[in-house]
């Protein structure tokens, strides 16, 4: 599946003269082509033709198209020889003259053949070609092995699809729903939003694409990444708050604004489903219990559950106060699975209170479970609370400088997991010692967002904030890249691994990186790299002997794996 040749026509190229020796004898009537083409998702226009009912397009725009991907090549015209030569794994150098003709529709064009030579990387190849108007025509089937790329053909939208070829250990995949882009970017939001877009290992060789866009969509794929199944599920409130798969079902948290607070009003519902996703029954929460105005505001609400025991940490936005204002904060769910009941207060002020909260992140350890959360105020800092809902205590991971409630924190956070001995945040942060003023917008000083990659480490046998440990991982600031959130990936009880991927500034994506450290926060390998690997929002999960997760990008979707062995 890495490389898709549903070839229904013959499909053909062209390349703007590079050389224009023709045969006169040999000629044939050529029409504008009438198909749509893409490149990676997205429709180009291109001087195309249609000759003898085969299609041929412009080298030359292959090459801009592809220009920046695995697929990209440059040409060059080598009079001496009379040839054009191609270059690939190069960038593409556009040719001086940048206008192109016009083509009529319903005009006939006359094609000669080409007797110009064709090398790439040196090597002469058996190409026939086609001559219009001084530019050269290639068979596309014939380049597609060669630069390479990939080609699909739709025959029922007249579609041609090229896409840059699959580098190892990743696999272009079909889709039941639409492709949703979800890839990783450059920008770092002030606040969080509910996580779209999950992978499910189902335990028995498959794993499931979990999205929630219109509607709740579960794709299936095996071990072939081939797809096997799908189901959807129409939202039982509008809007989504959160999914969690657990040992024995799966939960989706759906809810509905409450402006006019009404304490009858139910503003969360989580709703149990069994691994098939049939559903099995759910549990309501209430504004007036919960204060709630808007849920899951300003935040990425997570899951997890310990036997008879479920914890959503999720945010809202609660009542209007006395300064006339709704505020935001965390809102942390304690649910008995075995009545579906909820079983702590939800008010105002929970006893793990974090205002604002644009973050949050739970585990259990043991019988207690274990938050984390990105606050802007109360307090200002990554936090940490450890308790069981009727007490806490709180752990300050990384104090953010700046005023009280100043929305620009300059840090995010892309992980929490644990180890025996340690709780482990992978996160980001600007050098806070540039910046001259933290806004609700902005961070005043700063020209370029940047921020280096870390872990704050907390020891469990010293829940103190004197006793976290801060390892920068990579250094970002200062250079010419940009660093995303990073993913943490727990393998085993003392390893893991943290990936981020590069941009430069124009949020052009680059190489993907990741890094090995043991269960206290310690590299045990050197930063790796893969170039044309793209991160997203989904988590990735371990699968068998690997590291897998997906990416869509204009319409298309590609599973990356990284082997563990």
């Amino acid at each position: 599946m890495k490389r898709i040749f549903s070839i229904l026509l013959m499909l053909l190229l062209v390349t703007p003269a590079l050389g224009t020796t023709t045969f006169a004898s040999n000629t044939v009537k050529a029409k504008v082509t009438e198909s749509s083409t893409y490149f990676d998702g997205e429709q180009r226009n291109l001087n195309g033709f249609n000759i003898s009912n085969n299609n041929y397009f412009r080298l030359r725009d292959l090459a801009e198209y592809f220009s920046g991907t695995s697929s990209q090549f440059d040409i060059t015209w080598n009079k001496a020889n009379n040839a054009i030569e191609i270059i690939t794994g190069q960038a593409y150098t556009p040719e001086k003259k940048t206008t192109s003709n016009y083509y009529s529709r319903h005009k006939n064009y006359a094609a000669t053949l080409s007797s110009s030579k064709v090398l790439v990387n040196g090597q002469l190849q058996s190409i026939t070609a086609y001559n219009i108007d001084d530019n050269n025509y290639f068979q596309l089937r014939d380049l597609a092995g060669k630069i390479p790329f990939d080609i699909e053909f739709d025959v029922q939208s007249d579609r041609i699809s090229l896409f840059s070829t699959i580098p190892d250990h990743a696999y272009r995949v079909k889709t039941a729903a639409v492709a949703e882009s979800n890839g990783e970017s450059s920008y770092f939001p002030r606040w969080k939003s509910t996580a779209s877009s999950y992978l499910v290992n189902n335990k028995d060789g498959t794993v499931s694409v979990i999205e929630a866009n219109k509607e709740f969509t579960i794709e299936t794929y095996n071990e072939k990444y081939e797809l096997t199944g799908n189901k959807s599920i129409p939202f039982e409130l509008p809007v989504f708050g959160g999914f969690f798969s657990g040992e024995q079902y799966n939960y989706i948290a759906f809810g509905q604004e409450n402006r006019e607070e009404n304490d009858s009003k139910e503003v969360i519902r989580i709703v149990r489903y069994d691994k098939s996703f049939n559903r099995v029954d759910s549990v309501s929460i209430k504004g007036g219990e919960s204060y709630t105005v808007s849920p899951f505001d300003s935040g990425s609400g997570r899951m997890a559950e310990a036997g008879d025991t479920l914890v959503f940490h999720t945010s809202r936005t609660r009542y209007t106060t006395e300064d006339k204002l709704n505020h935001q904060s965390q809102l942390t769910i304690i649910v008995n699975t075995k009545t579906m009941t909820v079983t702590n207060d939800l008010g105002r002020f929970q006893k793990n209170h974090v205002s604002h909260s644009f973050d949050q992140y739970v585990l259990f350890d043991g019988t207690a479970h274990v938050l984390v959360d990105h606050g802007d105020a109360y307090p200002r800092s990554i936090v940490l609370n450890k308790g069981d809902g009727a007490s806490y205590k709180e752990v300050d991971l990384f104090n953010i400088p700046g005023k009280i409630g100043a929305n620009a924190t300059g840090v995010s956070i892309g992980g929490f997991e644990m180890s025996p001995a340690n709780y482990i945040v992978a996160m980001n942060s600007v050098d806070h010692s540039l910046v001259k003023e933290y806004t609700s917008f902005e961070m005043v000083g700063l020209e370029t967002d940047q921020r280096d990659v870390m872990l704050s480490v907390l020891p469990k046998s010293n829940l103190s904030s004197n006793s976290v440990n801060h390892i920068t991982l990579a250094k970002y600031v200062g250079t010419n890249l940009i660093a995303s959130i990073p993913k943490l990936v727990k393998i085993t009880d003392d390893k893991m691994m943290v990936l981020w991927q590069e941009f430069d500034k124009e949020n052009h994506p680059g190489d993907l990186k990741y890094v090995l450290i043991d269960g206290a926060g310690k590299a045990t390998s050197d930063i790796q790299t893969i170039k044309h690997f793209a991160l997203s929002e989904c988590s990735p999960i371990i699968s068998g002997d690997k590291i897998i997760w997906y990416t869509n990008n204009k319409g298309s979707r590609v599973f990356y794996s990284i082997p563990l062995n």
